[in-house]
């Protein structure tokens, strides 16, 4: 079984022997990083590129899920970090994505097929990332709503009044654009998302590049010990409806 993690540098020694492979796809090429786990074989892909200098909105993301798919990958575990809207929701603590509303510009669409993204994250895998939570005794929270804009920059007062005035829970740049496109290439796809701080207008202190950094730092093992965990209890398809679009589209167009 083959599975695919998305997420930052942090990751580039979750597993021991990650050998780094370049995948080339009509969108661009992606690197990513091979290993085997629990009889599994694990792919990462960094998000923002090997050494973590692509912003959010000129991340290739069309190759990227792409370059998942050519590898034969069929589910992916997602990790990132937002800004808490919420003001339940802790600097430090782990969500679980569950809907999200859309405000990028970016390209976000092969252009194939339309696809029903109702429920835009494949239950199977949230479900393992609860039992994972479990096993390692650490909180994550459910039921999140995530808005995710273009960026790089931050967003205003007013914008996140706004978000939570709209039942927005936490605010980001990625997840929305990825789960897009892993359902139109019939992906199953999750996500977890550490907060590292809070948006303007939940509180007066400002965003700070050292603070989130740090923020991620003091939870980089367990969100490792996490992933871990989903690896091992991501399983086979059972039930889930993610590929049936794009199987669907590909016997239409056989």
């Amino acid at each position: 079984m083959k599975i695919g993690i998305i997420g930052g540098t942090g990751f580039y020694n979750l597993l021991d022997g990650m050998q780094e492979k370049t995948v080339s796809t009509e969108y661009g090429d992606v690197t990513v990083f091979q290993s085997v786990y629990e009889g599994k074989e694990v792919t990462f892909l960094p998000r923002h590129g090997k050494h973590h200098d692509t912003l959010a909105p000129f991340v290739n993301y069309r190759a990227n899920m792409l370059a998942l798919k050519e590898l034969g990958i069929e589910r992916v575990l997602a990790f990132s970090a937002v800004g808490a809207i919420n003001p339940d929701i802790g600097v430090g603590s782990l969500s679980l994505l569950d809907q999200f509303v859309d405000f990028t510009t970016r390209p976000k669409t092969y252009g194939k097929f339309s696809v029903d993204i109702t429920e835009p994250f494949c239950p199977e895998l949230q479900s393992a990332y609860r039992k994972s939570a479990v096993a390692i005794d650490e909180p994550l929270r459910e039921d999140t709503k995530l808005i995710c804009v273009d960026g790089p920059r931050y967003e205003t007062k007013a914008e996140i009044q706004l978000y939570g005035a709209w039942g927005m829970d936490v605010v980001g740049m990625t997840n929305a654009t990825e789960a897009s496109l892993a359902r139109e290439l019939g992906i199953c796809y999750a996500v977890v998302t550490l907060a590292t701080n809070m948006a303007p207008g939940v509180t007066e202190t400002k965003p700070s590049l050292k603070a989130h950094k740090a923020v991620s730092e003091s939870k980089r093992e367990k969100v490792k010990e996490l992933m871990l965990e989903a690896i091992k209890a991501a399983g086979v398809r059972e039930s889930c409806s993610c590929p049936e679009a794009y199987e669907r589209a590909t016997v239409a167009n056989s």
